[in-house]
């Protein structure tokens, strides 16, 4: 997250918002409730300054006291925004049918992502019966080279930025299997452009496997990704490669939808 010293740089931008702004963004899945100390050290601001800012976004609805705890949260009218935000996104709204369609077929977790930095951000999930479903919530973060969403995002992305954000953010692995190193990224990206899709075998979480398949827009850019998860006993290698095929064929569908003509979208 950028300093008030590095966005006070910027031309034309209110100084208001822009702090108001970064007090949103402190919170996150990780840490949804902040207290009005940490708000004011991380801003670098004093508590008195923040809380006039806070006060105002607590009035809009945007952050709420959280007492029996103490501190802040985000406010409810964050949850209607995020509605609205999702619901706008074409490949979201396309994608679900075909993600319902693959969990009642394959009696896996299914997965929409897109890619937000060196992060992947989920939009959308279809769980199967006994599902924590709270590992996929839509807006959940992922370090997007830990995960077959973020490689199979990346493998269509420029080295060059690629490796820009994660020397940025760190490799930030989760298991001794996640990637942490230039060579081996690049040419995992390099096959998974090759055979069109991408693999995580225990690179998320140990005892988790998962495929994932790129989704395309109108113009042929891959724009997001679509994932099935299971463990790594219902998902052996042989199990793969009966699932890869109907993956690849739903995102292709989706993609179809979105503009993209590819022979495979018919199948």
């Amino acid at each position: 997250m950028a300093t008030i010293a590095e966005r006070k740089t910027v031309p034309g931008r209110s100084q208001s918002i822009d702090r108001a702004a970064l007090i949103l963004t402190c919170f996150s899945a990780a840490e949804p409730r902040v207290s009005l100390a940490d708000l004011a050290a991380r801003l670098d601001l004093n508590q008195s300054t923040v809380y006039r800012y806070v006060a105002t976004l607590q009035a809009a609805g945007l952050l709420a006291r959280d007492g029996p705890r103490g501190g802040y949260r985000l406010g409810l009218r964050v949850v209607e925004l995020a509605g609205v935000a999702l619901n706008e996104l074409a490949v979201r709204r396309e994608a679900i049918p075909e993600m319902d369609r693959l969990r009642d077929e394959l009696g896996l977790l299914v997965n929409l992502a897109l890619l937000d930095g060196a992060d992947v951000l989920h939009l959308a999930h279809s769980a199967p019966p006994g599902w924590p479903v709270w590992v996929a919530t839509p807006g959940r973060r992922a370090v997007a080279h830990c995960t077959a969403l973020g490689k199979v995002l990346l493998a269509h992305h420029p080295w060059d930025e690629v490796r820009a954000d994660i020397e940025r953010h760190g490799w930030r692995p989760y298991t001794a299997h996640s990637i942490h190193d230039f060579e081996r990224l690049r040419d995992e990206l390099a096959a998974i452009r090759d055979q069109g899709h991408a693999v995580d075998d225990e690179e998320r979480a140990i005892g988790s496997a998962c495929l994932a398949a790129p989704i395309r827009d109108h113009s042929g850019q891959v724009t997001a990704a679509l994932s099935v998860t299971g463990t790594t006993a219902t998902m052996p290698p042989d199990r793969r490669a009966q699932v890869t095929p109907k993956l690849l064929a739903a995102a292709s569908r989706v993609s179809l939808r979105l503009g993209h003509h590819d022979t495979l979208a018919y199948a």
